[in-house]
């Protein structure tokens, strides 16, 4: 017992290695990548009631193989700053949602930002119109592009969009957009509280409110400037629906679909790497942290919820598992003190929240 109990945890340990490198590489890697995982915990089934009948020697390497699966592999979050609560709220509260495509509720949407009460909601697969999104959140800064909406409630002095027609020619998304966003100084007279309930949520809006600001409104004296990017990167599920009918005789077209997501990855890396105020990046990537598109262009970042988080974390769900695709990374100069995952929206994806703190200089940004 106690050999099959050690030969099993060299096996997890294997996995746990090989998939950062295989995964988004490799088509069998691929599949466990975005798979179930939780099947190779199945043999702990076995492994330990017989352990504890047989040999108990063997429950230790048994007990390790459970710890490398549940963190490393099936994704637990276990931070020292979740259990703590972090230092408080932090400077700014960003959320992001895969709305999935969907007839969204703008109530349900208007009830979320009011419980949760993020600084920037970040959207794609947005449906909502504009106008609508605008009327629900009066005094707002809106912006919608194709499919990407973003909702803040300070100043957006630019809004840009990358030109996706070369990524839809190669049959990708690549929506890929980028803000500059004005974040007021806490200390300074005037300066709005650290989480307001915005009107659009807590009553109906008064005869006479201010326009939501558009692109290009100017900063208030004493703000830092932020580069916010929302992403939304080509999905795997092609490459995936293919292997599973297909397996191996489907390995070309697995190779095709990964040399699509890692171009759009490398297309969005350079928009991050260009932007001119310390960045954070919110949105759909469509790949988990241990994938390797992920490793290469993406991990340089503090993951928020790795950093931050409790729990596994799943943001897309199916009807048997989960897992965790869509991300908060911080920039150079951003910590983050609380992640979390939000309420069930009505979409296959869970909203992610992050409180983020600015460590770095405090002349970065200003004006």
């Amino acid at each position: 017992m106690l050999a099959a109990a050690v030969l099993y945890l060299l096996v997890v340990a294997a996995v746990w290695l090989a998939l950062p490198i295989l995964g988004d590489r490799f088509w069998p890697a691929t599949l466990f990548l975005f798979g179930p995982r939780q099947v190779i915990a199945l043999p702990l089934l076995v492994i330990v009631p017989a352990a504890l009948l047989l040999q108990r020697r063997a429950l230790i390497p048994a007990a390790l193989a459970a710890a490398i699966v549940v963190g490393p592999i099936l994704g637990y979050s276990l931070s020292l700053r979740a259990l703590t609560g972090g230092s408080g709220r932090g400077d700014l509260r960003v959320a992001s949602f895969n709305t999935g495509s969907r007839a969204m509720s703008i109530e349900r949407l208007k009830a979320f930002v009011a419980e949760s009460r993020p600084d920037v909601l970040a959207l794609q697969e947005c449906s909502i119109p504009e106008p609508e999104l605008t009327a629900a959140f009066p005094g707002w800064s809106v912006h919608v592009d194709r499919g990407m909406c973003l909702v803040s409630r300070y100043p957006v002095l630019k809004a840009e969009s990358r030109d996706r027609n070369d990524v839809w020619r190669a049959g990708g998304h690549g929506a890929i957009l980028r803000y500059a966003i004005a974040l007021p100084d806490r200390a300074a007279p005037g300066a709005p509280p650290s989480s307001p309930v915005p009107a659009a949520v807590t009553a109906t809006a008064a005869a006479g409110a201010p326009d939501a600001p558009r692109p290009g409104a100017q900063a208030a004296p004493g703000a830092r400037t932020f580069s916010l990017l929302n992403l939304h990167l080509e999905t795997p599920r092609e490459a995936i629906e293919a292997l599973i009918h297909g397996l191996w005789k489907q390995a070309a077209e697995h190779d095709r679909v990964i040399a699509l997501r890692t171009w759009e990855s490398e297309l969005a890396r350079r928009w991050v790497d260009e932007a001119p105020y310390p960045a954070v990046i919110v949105g759909d990537l469509n790949m988990p942290v241990d994938s390797a598109i992920y490793r290469r262009f993406w991990s340089g970042f503090e993951n928020a919820f790795s950093r931050a988080g409790l729990g596994f974390g799943a943001t897309k769900r199916t009807r048997w598992f989960g897992v965790r695709i869509d991300h908060v990374l911080a920039g150079p100069g951003w910590t983050t003190e609380r992640a979390w995952i939000g309420p069930d929206l009505g979409s296959d994806h869970l909203p992610i929240l992050a409180d983020l703190r600015w460590t770095g200089s405090p002349h970065e940004g200003s004006p």
